[in-house]
């Protein structure tokens, strides 16, 4: 008997021991589905796309229905959706012969555009997105309603009403070529033999400018500018057009090297950065990366570059930036450079930096900057190091930093381990060298918690206090391969995709804007609410919402891990390293999203359903 009762002893103190530890395998939600989930995307908006064999399926988060269900989007593959970044808008590409094209706005749970049913015959040849206006612009035959007949033309259609705002007609020798822009009640449309502007109110041609084979067009709405780009080869040709009556003000266009890549319009001239590939074959280069960036400065009146020498980068300009006494930037392969705009150097020579420059941000004291080997606070007027010398460490992918505002320093987490740097006179040292992460993994985060360091990956969780000093550690093997790779569990996934180019994007009247600030920088979800509460729209209005919103699972960390019936979803808590829950997947190579932001896991069952559990219970 006594024997007996030391053995439920020793099951209570275990029980007590894993305290907080309960095992969920009953789902909040369940949806069902006629046909197999083929795949599940989780949207920056919080929405869960999903195809089945019977639709293009959407589910918002904390709901006990499907949100939406398209089954004229059937049988959609991953490969046949393109994100607009930073909207709620989806476009489902051309499959096949036909080019039907369909727009879906993934918060409202609403076709905003679909060439079948808006009479695009056989779909459209070319679309266009247009921000800050939530255009989308379409290129076809498109069926008129009185005659029956299909015509060349454009159209315009408003993505926040899902209704056409006018159709251009087009002879089919003219057909767009390239990517139109808008400019308050103007649509300029790059055709093949010209550049015509319409009014968009009434659908009249307001002007014609003689510019063949203009591949996009830039419009600036303060100054009443546009601009036309025509890609030759591995160059290009910019043209500037008056936006009154059509007149080419450079009738012969500036010839400049390489393929545009920033365009920024300033004071003293049109700034313009042209990637140059070199070496190899021209996919080779572009896979790798190689090549050179050039930039040129446009006179507004000639067209001509101010610039005699083009400051030398030795690499591709991947940070770039104007500030009002010049411009500022930064080279993937390492170097940081600013350039006063009568084009002479502002500091005595370029600084050199280790190569994928991570973060350019201003911070009190000058410009903060990490790469993958070194960081350093810079004096923006000399280029010199404000305290004297770089942070140096072995080379890392993995380089992440955050700041603490209760001690004034800077932490970056890299292979040799936390390096802190004071905000206030730029001494570093390296707080602790003895990160060992198990599963070959090195820190990817860092967060300053109430009560320590938090250093985080997708397997591993270290508490430090602030002194460097190791608290508590956790670990989890990952399932494998298979599962590992398909998602990082507790980052949020962010559908992205390449933006075309507008002039909100890239060439906005950015006077002074300059480099941005190291919380700017390092806060994308407070940044990305203050831009989307200013579009007069639901599905927008709902995003800035949904990331106003304090993170539900910010006291939480997730971490897929193997288990004796499959895989689990381990619940643990940042503050003291104790597993809260874990939610058992019996399936050794899971399809499934977790939104970080809202609280939920989405795993596809075996059957045609989907499961979504709560992960802040």
């Amino acid at each position: 008997m006594r024997t007996q009762n030391k053995i439920m002893m020793l099951i209570t103190m275990l029980l007590l021991t894993h305290l907080g530890w309960t095992q969920k395998t009953t789902p909040d939600y369940q949806y069902a589905f006629d046909g197999a989930v083929k795949w599940l995307i989780l949207h920056e908006s919080g929405t869960l796309l999903a195809s089945t064999g019977e639709a293009l399926a959407g589910i918002r988060p904390n709901s006990s229905t499907v949100s939406f269900k398209f089954d004229r989007l059937k049988r959609v593959k991953e490969e046949h959706l393109e994100f607009v970044p930073n909207t709620p808008y989806l476009i489902v590409k051309p499959r096949g012969i036909f080019m039907h094209t369909v727009v879906v706005d993934v918060v409202k749970g609403t076709i905003v555009f679909d060439s079948k049913a808006e009479d695009w015959q056989n779909g459209v040849t070319s679309r266009y997105f247009i921000s800050p206006e939530m255009m989308f612009v379409v290129n076809g035959m498109h069926k008129d309603q009185a005659s029956g007949k299909y015509t060349g033309g454009v159209g315009l259609y408003d993505l926040k009403t899902g209704k056409l705002v006018n159709i251009f007609e087009r002879k089919p020798t003219n057909p767009m070529m390239g990517e139109p822009d808008v400019m308050g009640d103007d649509i300029v449309i790059p055709g093949v033999k010209n550049v015509e502007c319409y009014s968009i109110s009434s659908g009249a041609v307001k002007w014609t400018a003689d510019i063949k084979n203009a591949t996009n067009i830039i419009t600036n709405e303060v100054t009443k500018e546009i601009y036309a780009f025509r890609t030759k080869g591995d160059n290009t040709v910019v043209y500037k057009i008056n936006a009154e009556n059509g007149a080419s003000l450079w009738p012969e266009g500036n010839k400049i090297k390489g393929v545009i890549s920033k365009i920024e319009f300033t004071d003293h001239g049109l700034a313009i950065v042209t990637n140059i590939l070199g070496g190899g074959s021209k996919l080779a280069s572009k896979l790798k990366g190689s090549g050179t960036s050039k930039v040129y400065l446009l006179d507004f009146n000639t067209g001509a570059d101010l610039w005699d020498k083009s400051p030398k980068t030795k690499g591709i300009i991947n940070h770039f930036y104007v500030e009002d006494d010049g411009i500022i930037f930064g080279v993937s392969d390492g170097g940081i450079n600013k350039i006063a705009f009568d084009g002479t150097p502002r500091w005595k020579k370029p600084l050199k930096t280790g190569p994928a420059i991570q973060i350019m941000a201003t911070v009190p004291a000058g410009l903060l900057y990490i790469s993958e080997t070194d960081a350093d606070i810079i004096d923006m007027q000399t280029g010199e190091s404000v305290f004297g010398k770089a942070i140096k460490y072995k080379r890392s992918e993995a380089v992440a930093s955050t700041y603490d505002k209760t001690r004034d320093r800077f932490l970056i987490t890299c292979k040799d381990g936390v390096y802190e740097i004071d905000g206030q006179n730029g001494e570093y040292n390296l707080l602790t060298g003895s990160i060992r992460f198990d599963g070959k993994e090195d820190p990817t985060g860092i967060e300053v918690r109430t009560h320590g360091i938090l250093l985080t990956a997708s397997q591993n969780l270290e508490m430090l206090g602030f002194d460097g000093e190791e608290n508590w550690h956790v670990y989890h093997r990952a399932p494998g391969k298979s599962a590992f790779g398909l998602a990082i569990v507790g980052a949020l996934t962010l559908a992205t995709a390449s933006a075309a180019i507008s002039h909100s994007a890239t060439a906005g009247y950015m006077k002074g804007a300059g480099v941005p600030s190291y919380n700017s920088t390092v806060q994308y979800h407070e940044e990305m609410a203050d831009t989307w509460a200013n579009v007069t729209d639901a599905g927008f209005q709902e995003m800035a919402k949904r990331f106003k919103a304090t993170k539900a699972t910010a006291n939480s960390a997730f971490i897929l891990t193997k288990v004796d019936d499959g895989v689990a979803l381990v619940k643990v808590d940042k503050d003291s390293g104790q597993t809260l829950n874990e939610i058992v997947i019996q399936d050794k190579d899971p399809m499934y999203e977790v939104d970080d932001i809202e609280g939920f896991m989405y795993f596809k069952d075996k059957g045609n359903n989907i499961s979504a559990f709560n992960l802040n219970k």
